[in-house]
Parts: C-alpha cells; sequence; structure tokens
C-alpha cells in the first residue's frame, strides 16, 4: 500500500466522520442551549422571583447626581403624634371617648391634645374635620355594614390573615439602637443581651462596591423584588418615638450606624390588588418586604455590622419614599409616593439601616413628573378626594420639602368605609405606571423615559382613559352614601366567598 493510500481517508469514513462531527455539534449546540435555558431565572422553579431578573429596567440612562430633594423652606423632622395618621387618628379616639361633649367648632385645646397637636389641626383644619368624622361617623357605619355585606368579602379576609397571622412572629426592636442594633438576631433577651449574644468582629468586604454588589444580589434571594442603596437622611427620621427607648431619650441626633439605608420593594398579588378598594389587602406585601428585611438584618449582623430593620410589619423609625426616591427606585408621584418602573405604585417598602460601607445608587429622572401633571386618573378615582387635582406641585411644601399634597385625614377616612380586609388602594391601581410586565407595558417602560416629546406617554393615556373602563368614584362609597361597594376589578375567583362558601351571603352591588 502507498504512503498515499495510508494517508487519504475513504469517501465512507469522510462521511461518518462528518456525522459523528455534526451530531457532536448539535449536541453542542443543545448542551449550550440548555445550559443558558438553565440560567434563565424562569427555569429556577420555585425561586422564579428570587433573583435580580425581576429589577429588569435599566437605569442608569436616566440616573442623575442627586439629591433629587431639596429644601425649600424651615425643615421639620415627621412625627409620629400628628404626621403618622394612624397615631393621630388613634389619639382622636382616646379624646373623643375622654370629652364626648367636644364637636366641631369648639377650642382643639379642649381635648387635652398636646401642644405639638393642637398646633397641627390649627395649620391643617381639614384633618381635624376628617379625622373627628372618622371616629363619630364612619367607624360606627363600617361596622353595621359589615354585618350586612361582610360575608360577601369573608375570603378576601381570609387571604389577608394568612400574612397577618406570620407578621406577628416578625421580631421588633426592643431596646434602643445602641443595643439593639449591635445585639444578635438570636438574642434570648434583646432588651438585654448578653455578651456573647452582641454582634462579633466586622468582615471586612474588599470594596464598597462588592459590598452593594453582595447585598442586593441576597436581598434577592431573601424575597426582595426590588433593592438600591442610598445614605440616610435625618431629616427623614421620626422626631420621636423611634422603637425601645426609653422616657427621656435623645433623638435630636441619628446613630452614627444608622449612615446607610439599603432600601427594599416588593409587590401586593396583582390580581387581589386589582380589586381595590373592597376585596384587596397590602398585608401580602408588607409581611413579605418586612420578611425580607428582616433575614437581611440579620444577615449584617452575622458580618459583624450593627442593623435596624424600618417594615410595614415591624414599624418604623424613618419615612420611607424619600429615601426611596435618593436611591432611585423611582420618582415621587402625585400620589405622594414612590412610583417605579418595574411596579410603578404597587410597591410597599423596607429600610435596612446600617453601618457597612457600600457604593450607593443615584436617582433617576424616568418623567413621572410631567405624566402626572396630566395624567390625574388617581386624583380623579379618589373617592375620598384626598389627591391634589391640581396641574402642578409647586408651592405645596410640607416639612420643608416641596411635593404633592396629599389629605391623610382624608385619605384614611374612606379606608375606614371599605369593606374585606379595609385600605383603599385605589391609586395604586388607577395609575398607569401600576401595570404588569407583558408586552405592552414593556414598550410603553422603555418608550416614554425616552421620548423628550411627550407623544408617547399622551397616546397611553389616550389609550387609557378611553379603552379601559372603570367605576366613578361615588360607586366605590357605601350604599348608604350612594355608592355599591364597587372595586376596580373583580376579586380572583380564588377569594370569593359565593364560589366557595356555603353561608348566607349579601352583595352590595
Amino acid at each position: 500500500m502507498s504512503e498515499e493510500t495510508k494517508n487519504t481517508v475513504s469517501r465512507r469514513n469522510f462521511l461518518k466522520i462528518a456525522g459523528i462531527v455534526g451530531v457532536a455539534a448539535q449536541a453542542g449546540g443543545l448542551v449550550g442551549a440548555g445550559v443558558a435555558a438553565g440560567q434563565n431565572p424562569e427555569s429556577y422553579t420555585g425561586w422564579e422571583s428570587f433573583n435580580p431578573g425581576t429589577q429588569f429596567f435599566n437605569r442608569t440612562p436616566f440616573e442623575f447626581v442627586g439629591p433629587a430633594h431639596a429644601p425649600v423652606g424651615a425643615v421639620r423632622r415627621p412625627s409620629h403624634l400628628t404626621d403618622y395618621v394612624f397615631g393621630r387618628v388613634a389619639r382622636f379616639a382616646q379624646a373623643i371617648e375622654e370629652h364626648p361633649e367636644w364637636k366641631p367648632g369648639d377650642p382643639v385645646a379642649d381635648l387635652g391634645f398636646p401642644p405639638p397637636l393642637v398646633a397641627f389641626y390649627e395649620e391643617f383644619p381639614e384633618r381635624l374635620e376628617w379625622d373627628y368624622k372618622t371616629n363619630v361617623e364612619t367607624i360606627p357605619n363600617n361596622r353595621i355594614d359589615r354585618q350586612e355585606y361582610g360575608a360577601y368579602y369573608l375570603l378576601a379576609e381570609a387571604y389577608a390573615a394568612g400574612f397577618a397571622g406570620h407578621s406577628a412572629f416578625l421580631p421588633k426592636p426592643k431596646a434602643p439602637p445602641e443595643i439593639s442594633d449591635f445585639a444578635k438576631s438570636s438574642a434570648v433577651d434583646p432588651t438585654n443581651p448578653q455578651p456573647n449574644e452582641m454582634i462579633g468582629e466586622q468582615v471586612p468586604f474588599k470594596s464598597p462596591e462588592l459590598a452593594a454588589e453582595f447585598i442586593k444580589e441576597i436581598a434577592h434571594r431573601y424575597g426582595t423584588t426590588l433593592v438600591r442603596i442610598t445614605k440616610t437622611n435625618p431629616d427623614w427620621l421620626y422626631d420621636e418615638g423611634w422603637r425601645g427607648c426609653p422616657e427621656g431619650y435623645d433623638y435630636s441626633q441619628m446613630p452614627a450606624h444608622w449612615e446607610y439605608a439599603i432600601v427594599l420593594g416588593v409587590p401586593m398579588e396583582w390580581d387581589v390588588v386589582a380589586s381595590s378598594p373592597q376585596g384587596s389587602t397590602s398585608d401580602d406585601a408588607y409581611d413579605r418586604v418586612s420578611t425580607v428585611a428582616v433575614r437581611l438584618e440579620a444577615c449584617l449582623k452575622f458580618l459583624g455590622y450593627p442593623a435596624r430593620t424600618h417594615s410595614p410589619k415591624t414599624d418604623y423609625d424613618l419615612i420611607v419614599p424619600p429615601h426611596a426616591i435618593e436611591a432611585g427606585m423611582g420618582e415621587v408621584g402625585r400620589t405622594g409616593y414612590c412610583i417605579t418602573p418595574e411596579l410603578g405604585g404597587n410597591c410597599r417598602m423596607a429600610i435596612v439601616t446600617t453601618s457597612l460601607p457600600m457604593e450607593i445608587d443615584k436617582p433617576i429622572d424616568i418623567g413621572v413628573s410631567e405624566f402626572c401633571a396630566k395624567c390625574k386618573l388617581c386624583a380623579e378615582g379618589c373617592p375620598s378626594g384626598a389627591i391634589s387635582m391640581e396641574d402642578s406641585q409647586d408651592g405645596m411644601v410640607l416639612r420643608g420639602y416641596e411635593h404633592w399634597y396629599i389629605n391623610n385625614g382624608a385619605c384614611y377616612n374612606f379606608w375606614r368605609e371599605t369593606m374585606g380586609p379595609m385600605g383603599c388602594r385605589l391609586c395604586v391601581v388607577t395609575c398607569p405606571y401600576s401595570r404588569k410586565d407583558n408586552w405592552l407595558h414593556g414598550f410603553a417602560r422603555v418608550a416614554d423615559p425616552a421620548d423628550p416629546t411627550g407623544i408617547v406617554s399622551s397616546g397611553l393615556l389616550w389609550m387609557q382613559k378611553t379603552f379601559f373602563d372603570a367605576p366613578d368614584a361615588i360607586d366605590y362609597r357605601r350604599p348608604a352614601e350612594g355608592g355599591r361597594f364597587a372595586s376596580y376589578r373583580e376579586m380572583p375567583a380564588y377569594i370569593q366567598s359565593e364560589r366557595y362558601l356555603d353561608i348566607d351571603i349579601n352583595r352590595a352591588h
């Protein structure tokens, strides 16, 4: 056999080799595709939403060097006594019980309020009127309505109860920040932790950038949908009443270890919140985001860094929306809270304060202010009229900062009129930003912020108002007030009492 013959591959063998190579190439392609598919968060069965993929909007092109907030007058820190509507109305209820002879028009001081609350009601007399109505009219009327119509919303309340029941076990600080924030999450007695129950040496990170990357990755694994980081602003700490602090505690200075604020956000269940105000609840998102924050606090303490959770179910020592806006989570809307690109207003938030040095995020401008100026859907659909209908927020100043005015007394009054798990959330679901992640809304998220003309937002707003019907504001009210206890959308089937329960059910509409 010649040398040439020895080195030549026969046609048959060549075809065999080619076939094998082709199969191998296809197999390799399948493997590559399989690897890529396996890295897709949607393939993580049971953990699909526990990954950074939920924070899909690219904020970088819209970031700017902050701050996003600048004082326009004398700054006053928020107060649990006056600004926190739940505490204020509860204080009013106590005063009315102690002074049943008091009626509107009488001096506010006759109710025995401390001077700051008297001054608040004198500055905002409309809040006084609403807080009085809430206690003497709305709450008693709601008890009557629930006797007649409550069974219709029983499963909606049961759904909410599951989250509220879990939240009751979440730990709250029981000692001042100087103690509780430095105690391990496993401390038996958080008010008096033993030396071996205090956090240990701080584990250093290679850089603030990597520290921020780690915290964000872990926060997603703990269950957050969105996470951003900023510096804590002392102007936005409550001026008293921090959790675990004794009488006489000095609230004038922010604890040094509260330097950084990790802002977390998760949505309420989309179909449930769409049934606002009667069938929806905030408890699902409140519980989720509070749980994420508690987990993150424990993680930070394990690494030796003091931390404190501020969340809906563990309470707050600061206000969240301005921190979220400074962190670039979103922008302030007509509703007074943070509107995010991914979730719109359907975003319940928490903060973990800590001393871990991290790279901070920048605020963003995606055109929310301009859109809110022409939209007004939330204000038009608000049954209580709590949201301003003005064309601009110019001149609306509260505690030294300019933003849209919200009458939280009127807002809370309607809360106490609603059925089901109670609350409203209509401003969340009517907002065009609060939409699920489908192709149409995905297009809007990308096209609108990049359009300097406003044509895209105007077109989308026209579509919203033309093709998507909703009840009139009066329809959400109780029947005795001319309403029918309407909801923005029908409750999802799985919380409809008529579908499952063998009881007498009376529906108002």
